[in-house]
């Protein structure tokens, strides 16, 4: 009976990892650019830079299309 409950558990967790949402470009635009990259790569300035740089190219570009 534990064992089922066991494996029932893990497979909830399973399908709730599968089900999960990447976030794209907008939604990273408007929680910041800025925030997003350090949180990305809180220990390399050159990554979190380059993030930050295109993440801005993205999001200049989904609003400009979205106009």
């Amino acid at each position: 009976m534990l064992k089922k409950v066991f494996l029932a558990a893990a497979a909830t967790l399973l399908l709730a990892g599968a089900t999960m949402t990447v976030q794209s470009a907008p939604a990273e635009a408007k929680s910041g650019c800025w925030k997003a990259a350090q949180a990305k790569y809180p220990g390399s300035f050159k990554a979190r830079w380059t993030y930050r740089r295109d993440c801005r190219k993205r999001y200049r570009a989904y609003r400009k299309a979205h106009k």
